[in-house]
């Protein structure tokens, strides 16, 4: 997903005065803020971060959970995101970078803390190690990561994680339904055909789109249908999904990958997660890409049926990804909304054009 993700640095408001702004309702949205927050009245979805006093409560946590630790906190916390969707402070200890992370109440959300402590004791070194986690305000406190991939990354570096990936995702097979009773949404395709024409009457997700995207669109509410109903008459089944499986969520520890943000993590056809593939600008190198993240699932299907299926799922991600955007654009906060930028009509066009490239 998109988001914002800058080091930044605390001002007070007494600071505003003296700091350069590239453009001054930058300013008035700042002071806005806090005319509301001396008001009491805060819009809905606001997020906890943007509380007084939130993050001395946050500092404090983290401390306690470092002292147990014998690990001792050494400067400010710096704030790494801060959007909508989250904030991550990276918190520098004797010991290291350490990472405090909170998301937003999401209905498609994971309690992410939870989460990684389960998948940790499942797949060590490829999950961020859990230093703490406080569920009833969603907290956690990580370890540090390693580093970020590059966009470059050469080919058989991407093939490395599709097969490392793919690996994951055929274990959680076996534990689906552990997975649904920690809290991953049930995003399985057939779920999905009844939110598709709504969807498309969803002014926040359409008012970007043009008159005549949006009648083509609605014209092939009933092939997107069928798409979604067909996925069941093939032998992949669901599974895990990260949700948000892009090169900026994969880090390298001791030349060990290992994926990070698991947000979004639902259980869904397998195939939705693969944007490294789908993304991918060279048809040459996005059908060889395809064919080695497919040949990890040739135990289900022979190849050429995969395949198909694949050309079937090119459009459903689509749309599973804008149902996303959807659920998520009803959950925050209207002012924040241009954050999340053009990611909505993004994954309806995405779906279009791949409609159009299949021929319907």
């Amino acid at each position: 997903m998109n988001e914002i993700s800058t080091v930044g640095k605390w001002v007070s408001r007494e600071d505003l005065a003296h700091v350069q702004f590239n453009r001054m309702d930058h300013l008035e949205v700042i002071y806005a803020y806090f005319a509301e927050r001396e008001s009491d009245k805060q819009p809905r979805y606001r997020q906890p971060w943007e509380s007084r006093g939130w993050i001395t409560g946050v500092m404090s946590w983290v401390k306690e959970v470092l002292a147990a630790l014998t690990i001792e906190v050494v400067g400010q916390p710096e704030p790494m995101k801060w959007w909508c969707l989250s904030c991550v402070l990276r918190v520098s200890t004797t010991q290291g970078n350490v990472y405090f992370k909170v998301n937003a109440a999401q209905p498609l959300f994971v309690d992410e803390g939870i989460f990684l402590r389960y998948m940790g004791k499942r797949y060590p070194g490829r999950i961020p190690t859990v230093l703490g986690t406080e569920p009833s305000n969603g907290w956690m406190l990580v370890g540090d990561a390693g580093e970020r991939l590059r966009y470059n990354m050469p080919t058989e570096s991407k093939e490395e994680l599709l097969r490392t990936f793919a690996a994951i995702q055929l274990d959680s097979i076996n534990f689906v339904d552990e997975l649904l009773a920690l809290g991953c949404a049930d995003r399985r395709a057939h779920r999905h055909i009844p939110l598709i024409s709504p969807l498309l009457d969803d002014e926040l997700m359409i008012s970007k789109l043009t008159v005549e995207e949006i009648s083509e669109l609605r014209n092939q509410v009933p092939a997107l249908m069928e798409m979604h109903s067909k996925l069941t008459e093939f032998a992949v089944p669901s599974t895990l999904i990260h949700g948000d499986l892009n090169l900026g969520n994969v880090t390298t520890v001791n030349d060990k990958l290992n994926f990070i943000d698991w947000t979004d993590a639902s259980v869904a056809h397998p195939f939705m997660d693969m944007f490294l593939i789908f993304d991918e600008s060279d048809l040459t190198l996005r059908d060889q890409l395809r064919d080695v993240y497919l040949e990890q699932w040739t135990h289900f299907e022979p190849m050429d049926r995969l395949q198909e299926l694949w050309s079937l799922c090119e459009v459903v991600h689509a749309i599973h990804h804008a149902i996303s955007y959807q659920s998520i654009l009803h959950h925050t906060e209207e002012r924040s909304r241009y954050e999340l930028g053009d990611a909505p009509s993004f994954y309806l066009r995405k779906a279009l054009h791949f409609l159009q490239e299949h021929g319907y």
